[in-house]
């Protein structure tokens, strides 16, 4: 593994983390609605640039097909 999946996966495993963190403090009322749906958000976009990162297919997940 090259230090740039190394990395990738260090920061996936970091903003994972950060989503429970945030999800914890909503839910004990330190960190309001507003505040922890911006912070969540920034969050999961960044755990799927990581998973890009990693070689997964974030984007045809995501895509719908058309029947």
């Amino acid at each position: 593994m090259d230090i740039t999946k190394r990395v990738a996966t260090l920061r996936f495993k970091y903003h994972a983390n950060m989503l429970d963190v945030c999800n914890v403090l909503n839910q004990i009322g330190i960190l309001k609605d507003e505040k922890a749906e911006l912070v969540m958000k920034n969050h999961t976009m960044l755990c799927f640039d990581c998973l890009e990162r990693l070689g997964y297919p974030i984007k045809a997940v995501f895509e719908k097909e058309e029947p």
